[in-house]
């Protein structure tokens, strides 16, 4: 037997059962048998893939092991091995597991999609006639009708008093000499072949149905059957329609924020037999957020009913963005998404209380915090939208775009169908990613704030927004258009100020020269007093604090823009803080 400190550290950290593997066969089988199934199952939730697999085919019940695994991660394990290394886990599949993975994997949107389904035929085939039996039984008249379609063509023969013996071109393939059969796959003829053989020898009259269904029925029709019945699967087994998962973004009602006046779960034996499942959903998000660091502290049997709650979620973000759940790496952005909206909901409603946030997750349901998260980044989402259709950057040539960097973004972020947050430090290429918590939804709101303000500020420095398309790009230069941004046309202002010259015009080219050389020359002084004399005349603390910002912020630009630049011989159609004549 093992000691409770070994036990501990092993469903901790499994890994190292796979190490002791690798070092010592023996003694690492005579541990893993030492623990309960329950413990051996825990254990092998907590790895992934691989691991997972030799985990599950270390143990000498491993097909028991395979069948306890919930249909959800019973998929994330075949997908995550692949159709060429699951044939194990398809043979000792439950009927439920397998229709699942079938469900998820071989649709396309509400599609049936035969080459994807297939996949996973070699597997079922290498299980065995009683598994291939077992899958024929449980899957659809309507889905075999119209995958054995996309294998082979049906021709049916029936004799008369003039032929009693088929024609010469009849198909060569036949299992009952009414049936006969063309395949239109090579690749497929072998395993399509034993299916039919198992499919005739165990229930004849449903071979007869199916051929027969292949022959007369509309494929139209089937395919919207077996949609409707597809849909009915899932839903017994967790997976939530579109229509159901889009809910997470609704509005909520007033009565989920008083959520103190609700029972406990505990009370309501709320998903009281959750069966375990692993940390996929909860390790989406960084470990420090509210979510996964209360999840760490509650008790295994709360944990696992948190567990399931998450895993629905996540396939909520999966099906209401519409995510091939095939394609492993978007469904990890769907369910972080997702899960991101219940973590911002918790914050929210606990503002920021941790002891708060625990009492919220025993009583709130987690599609009801992703709500408040929703709700929360809609507002802004609709604030933005008054910005650039009502506010003063719709008069703005370019609109968000005169808007510098990184406001341009956050901005941008929030006018996404699903609204999204700016993170640059990404990397690959990526810029946006769901909300996850506060402190995302802070930096949005911060961005916002400045983006309406600018127009406020432009004002205040004298420069009128219907003054702006003066500067408009394709006016103004002749090397190439270039994006009109905030920085060139306070550049530009100062600059004329600085020549003595009135209005906001471009500069004109034989101009430009002077200047840059009197920008590089009076920008230090006119941030220091130009800049000061704006922010004081706000009565506002809060709005000066933002123009002190937005001031510091374009200066630096301008005065980096120009830190390197020999007026005598500048370029000005390559000086950024600079609108010039044509």
């Amino acid at each position: 037997m093992n000691d409770q400190a070994n036990v501990q550290r092993l469903l901790e950290n499994p890994r190292e059962i796979l190490g002791l593997e690798a070092r010592d066969p023996r003694r690492a089988e005579a541990f893993w048998h030492g623990l309960s199934r329950a413990e051996r199952l825990r254990a092998v939730l907590a790895c992934q893939g691989s691991e997972r697999l030799r985990l599950i085919v270390l143990a000498q019940d491993a097909d028991t092991l395979v069948r306890q695994l919930p249909p959800d991660e019973f998929l994330a394990t075949t997908l995550d091995v692949g159709p060429d290394a699951a044939d194990a886990l398809v043979a000792a599949s439950t009927d439920d597991q397998l229709a699942y993975l079938l469900d998820i994997t071989g649709w396309q949107g509400e599609r049936l999609w035969p080459q994807r389904y297939q996949l996973w035929l070699p597997a079922i085939v290498e299980a065995g006639a009683e598994r291939i039996a077992r899958w024929l039984a449980q899957t659809d008249v309507e889905v075999l009708a119209l995958l054995f379609a996309h294998w082979f063509r049906v021709v049916k023969f029936l004799t008369s008093h003039d032929e009693q013996e088929p024609p010469d071109d009849l198909p060569g393939f036949t299992l009952d000499g009414v049936y006969f059969i063309e395949f239109r796959q090579k690749d497929m003829q072998d395993y399509a072949s034993q299916v039919l053989v198992v499919l005739k020898s165990q229930t004849p009259d449903r071979y007869t149905q199916i051929l027969e269904a292949m022959l007369w029925e509309s494929a139209i029709g089937m395919a919207e059957d077996a949609l409707i019945l597809r849909a009915g699967r899932l839903a017994d087994l967790g997976m939530p329609s579109r229509a159901e998962a889009l809910e997470l973004w609704a509005a909520p009602p007033p009565k989920e924020a008083a959520w103190r006046a609700l029972p406990t779960k505990g009370e309501t034996g709320f998903l009281a037999d959750a069966p375990p499942r692993s940390d996929a959903a909860l390790n989406l998000l960084p470990r420090d957020h509210a979510l996964p660091a209360l999840a760490r502290a509650l008790p295994q049997g709360a944990r696992d009913r948190l567990r399931a709650e998450l895993a629905y979620v996540a396939n909520c973000g999966v099906m209401a963005l519409d995510v091939d759940p095939t394609d492993l790496e978007a469904v990890a952005r769907a369910g972080r998404e997702a899960v991101g909206l219940v973590n911002l909901g918790l914050e929210l409603l606990s503002d920021g209380d941790r002891s708060v946030a625990g009492q919220i997750l025993e009583r709130l349901g987690l599609a009801a915090l992703a709500r408040q998260g929703a709700q929360a980044i809609r507002q802004l989402n609709a604030r933005a939208w008054r910005l650039v259709n009502e506010g003063w950057l719709a008069q703005a040539p370019g609109g968000l775009h005169i808007l510098d960097e990184p406001l341009d973004r956050w901005l941008a972020g929030l006018l996404f169908p699903h609204p999204r947050c700016y993170d640059q430090l990404m990397g690959d290429g990526r810029e946006y990613r769901g909300f996850r918590d506060q402190a995302d939804l802070e930096h949005a709101r911060r961005g916002l704030d400045l983006a309406e303000f600018w127009g406020e500020l432009l004002g205040l420095m004298g420069v009128a927004i219907d003054q702006l398309a003066q500067l408009s790009p394709e006016l103004a230069r002749g090397h190439q258009p270039l994006e009109l941004k905030l920085t060139a046309v306070v550049g530009t202002f100062l600059a004329r100020g600085e020549l003595g010259l009135s209005g906001l015009w471009p500069i004109p080219a034989a101009l430009a020269p002077r200047a840059v050389a009197a920008l590089q020359r009076g920008l230090a002084q006119w941030r220091e007093r130009r800049a000061a004399e704006s922010v004081e005349a706000l009565a506002d603390p809060a709005k000066a604090e933002m123009a002190g910002q937005l001031l510091r912020g374009v200066l630096g630009r301008i005065q980096r823009d120009l830190a390197a630049v020999d007026a005598s011989k500048v370029d000005p159609r390559f000086i950024a803080s600079l609108v010039v004549e044509k």
